[in-house]
């Protein structure tokens, strides 16, 4: 175990050196804040050895680093002589992780953390992707919070579905004074501050977010190749002239797409070609409820129920059931309403039934809804899932367990 400070937990690579051959294979460094730094042989020769640094180099050491080293020594320690411990020296480090691959999470909001490096490590070349998930998983909210994880803008995001054609992505033409001129767009002027960013040497970067991106007009695809192939530059027709949009190095893209859902255009295939895919799942049962638990104090029991009933609401939607699947947003407003004082139960409607349609009402203890409606199917699947006990035998009753308290 080494005493030198390091910002984040990382993992790099080291790679061993002796009498100017390469010996053991690697030697990986792992690092957490504020515990120092432990380095471990990955070559099965060497496994089982404590590694030790004969004297600390004149620069710092930071996590992920990668250092040539030169093996001193070799013993055996304590009693038995059972502890193997080697000796390196730090020759030279090669090179030192960039920022955005020591992310190993991303700001309140949950992914693989696989997928999370796929994702960086295709931003950072420069690729644009295209999300694919079951609806209510956060794949917009995963754009916000990779920004703000970054340190990047903002995110733009943009509402591909009342696009008609590709130069509305950037204006309209605005008839003014006897003369129409082009008005250019907020996603016109995000793109011009990351010119200007560019220009100006600042070190930031962009993000365009394509909401539901398989919903764009069949008119409009065509003209955005342009926008995601490697020219990087859209050119559209305005009242006075060609005009050509380019897109800077500084600005990524990403698409998000529901998983089964062709959309209301299907995205052509030469479109879809200019992206890589990145599918992402949901947040696991017990980790969202646990999430739940640490940003509002609800007690276990209701985060799981809350969790459950977000989750069977979910797969009602993703099986075209219903249209709208709660997010972990909608499962903290829930929690929020208990921890206001509000019961269960109408915390439970409000917060989970008002987005379908039809009248939905609590009477002696009930749930009542309208039969034949989306608000009486979304609590049919939750009767289906077990998360709600079904009353009488009433299709349009039910009662929420334990709900006869807070």
């Amino acid at each position: 175990m080494m005493s030198y400070d390091s910002e984040q937990s990382s993992t790099a690579v080291v790679r061993i050196i002796a009498k100017g051959v390469a010996m053991a294979d690697l030697l990986r460094i792992r690092a957490s804040n504020g515990a120092g730094i432990t380095w471990q042989f990955a070559d099965e020769a060497m496994a089982g050895y404590d590694v030790v640094v004969d004297r600390a180099p004149d620069i710092a050491i930071h996590d992920g680093d990668v250092w040539h080293v030169e093996l001193v020594n070799t013993e055996s320690r304590g009693k038995t002589g059972r502890r193997k411990v080697a000796t390196v020296r730090l020759v030279a480090r090669v090179s030192t992780l960039q920022p955005w691959q020591r992310v190993t999470a991303l700001d309140d909001h949950w992914i693989d953390p696989i997928d999370l490096r796929v994702l960086l490590a295709w931003l950072h070349a420069g690729v644009d992707v295209i999300l694919i998930g079951p609806k209510g998983t956060g794949k917009t909210s995963l754009g916000y919070a990779l920004c703000r994880t970054l340190g990047w803008q903002e995110p733009c995001k943009v509402d591909v579905a009342v696009i008609k054609k590709t130069a509305d992505l950037f204006g309209v033409e605005a008839a003014a004074q006897g003369s129409t001129h082009f008005v250019r767009s907020a996603l016109h002027d995000y793109l011009e501050r990351a010119h200007v960013a560019l220009r100006d040497g600042l070190d930031t970067q962009f993000l365009l977010l394509f909401d539901e991106i398989n919903t764009v007009h069949a008119a409009s695809t065509s003209g955005l190749h342009g926008f995601f192939d490697f020219t990087r530059q859209v050119t559209i027709t305005t009242t006075s002239g060609p005009k050509t949009v380019r897109i800077p190095p500084n600005v990524h893209a990403l698409g998000t797409m529901n998983v089964g859902y062709a959309g209301t255009f299907e995205l052509s295939q030469a479109l879809l070609d200019r992206f890589e895919v990145l599918r992402v799942g949901a947040m696991p049962r017990d980790l969202e409820a646990r999430k739940l638990v640490k940003d509002t104090g609800i007690s276990e029991g209701v985060a799981g129920g809350i969790v459950d009933t977000a989750r069977a609401l979910r797969d009602a939607a993703n099986g075209n059931q219903v249209s709208f699947a709660p997010s972990y947003r909608t499962c903290l407003a829930v929690a929020r309403l208990i921890t206001a004082g509000i019961e269960k139960k109408p915390a439970f409607v409000r917060g989970f039934l008002g987005y379908y349609s039809g009248d939905i009402r609590i009477e002696n203890g009930m749930i009542v809804v309208q039969p034949n409606t989306e608000a009486a199917k979304a609590l049919a699947a939750l009767r289906m899932k077990g998360v709600i006990e079904a009353k009488d035998t009433a299709a349009d009753v039910a009662t929420i367990p334990g709900s006869a308290t807070r």
